[in-house]
């Protein structure tokens, strides 16, 4: 069971033990990341990330890392379009070390100037590697259509253009502006003891200011004439956004049945009609994306060009049936079991249990129970699945293809 305490700085940390594990897997959210960056700050996110454990005032990169090789552990950090996410995974019994560190990189890091020039071209490497990677690319290009000039619809890792012009001061204001108490919880899992935690951090972290949330500018999706990039490779590679819902929908369990038995799971309606039964594609499937004010379920595939209007019409077809008729019982038994089965299994692991605390609780929603979830589920029925659909699939999508592109076929 999860328990919840709050420092006098109002900064939330949320643990739960679980006995059966060795490790424990401490995580600290911070409820910012791209949509919240202004154009000339684009990238700052993902670029403070990249900082956070090249060292403090008392430890250097090299330090940290061979602090936590020497109890098998390791460290990690993401960032998403709304938040940033920096982690600790250790032995139990040194936890004391995985708090220290965290509390160490977020109170005092250092931001050295040679640190920052480094990361610069690690950064620049790999949005040039994004670039390459057509599966990556068209998911980008689809986003940046979708959400326009919209800050969602920029790309999380910056871009060659706003990399070069983020310097020390763009990152340490940015750092003074959101990474404090108001906008940060503190998330763990695993060998743990609750009290001893709250204890440990609040020297640190139960000590830093309050900082500010950021203020979002609402999005909205928009739909507009397929986007192409033309390239020279074997394949054309295909994404599709249909409207979703946002991230506090009550529909959200409902969405992921939808889901699931649209392209979510290898007995989807797009996997078995596409893949096994045209033999189309190596992989399909359909991916649900949430933000805190919007949303949109996608769809992935690439295929030779030769079969690309055959695809894209079978495609169609399965989201016209869906759409008008809706899902079967047995579609719906077999996604409530999977998607138990997707709850239950996620128990197992300390950083999945740690991070689903951490995400909710940062994100302003409430922390359910495991019977709660659970129940949630349960409840999801067949007609709850065609009304959403019905909506979903109304008429409304967008299309991404980077890749050969033959006559014809979107005209």
């Amino acid at each position: 069971m999860s328990r919840i305490a709050r420092f006098d700085n109002g900064l939330q940390i949320v643990t739960e033990a679980m006995p059966q594990a060795s490790s424990v897997t401490i995580g600290v959210f911070v409820g910012v990341g791209s949509r919240d960056e202004t154009q000339d700050q684009h990238g700052t996110s993902h670029f403070l990330e990249h900082l956070a454990f090249k060292g403090t005032s008392e430890l250097s990169a090299k330090d940290l890392a061979v602090l936590v090789d020497s109890f098998g552990g390791d460290m990690n950090a993401f960032t998403t379009k709304e938040l940033t996410s920096f982690q600790v995974r250790l032995l139990g019994e040194a936890t004391d070390l995985g708090v220290d560190i965290l509390g160490k990189i977020l109170t005092e890091p250092s931001f050295n100037v040679s640190d920052i020039e480094s990361e610069r071209n690690v950064i620049l490497e790999e949005i040039a590697m994004a670039n390459d990677e057509p599966s990556d690319f068209v998911n980008e290009q689809l986003v940046a259509s979708v959400y326009e000039r919209h800050s969602l619809g920029r790309e999380v890792l910056g871009s060659r253009e706003s990399i070069p012009g983020i310097d020390r001061d763009v990152i340490c204001d940015f750092f003074s502006s959101f990474y404090g108490s108001a906008n940060m919880v503190i998330s763990a899992a695993g060998a743990l003891d609750h009290e001893r935690m709250v204890e440990q951090f609040s020297s640190s972290l139960g000590q830093i200011s309050p900082g500010r949330v950021p203020e979002r500018n609402a999005s909205h999706l928009r739909f507009s004439d397929p986007v192409i990039s033309e390239r020279d490779i074997e394949q054309a590679h295909i994404s599709i956004a249909y409207p979703g819902i946002p991230r506090g929908d009550r529909r959200r369990w409902v969405m992921a049945t939808l889901d699931h038995v649209y392209g979510g799971g290898l007995s989807s309606r797009l996997f078995q009609k596409v893949r096994e039964e045209g033999g189309l594609c190596y992989s399909i499937y359909s991916d649900r994306v949430t933000y805190q004010d919007s949303g949109y379920l996608g769809v992935y595939f690439a295929t030779s060009p030769f079969q690309l209007a055959r695809a894209l019409e079978l495609v169609d077809s399965v989201t016209k049936e869906l759409s008008s008729v809706g899902v079967t019982e047995e579609e719906l038994a077999v996604a409530k079991r999977y998607l138990r089965a997707q709850v239950l299994l996620a128990r197992e692991d300390t950083a999945s249990v740690m991070s689903q605390m951490g995400s909710v609780l940062v994100t302003g929603q409430h922390l359910k129970s495991i019977e709660e979830v659970l129940a949630e589920i349960e409840r999801v029925s067949v007609n709850e699945v065609a009304e959403l659909a019905a909506e979903v699939f109304a008429g409304s999508r967008q299309i991404s293809v980077v890749g050969p592109v033959p006559n014809g076929v979107f005209d």
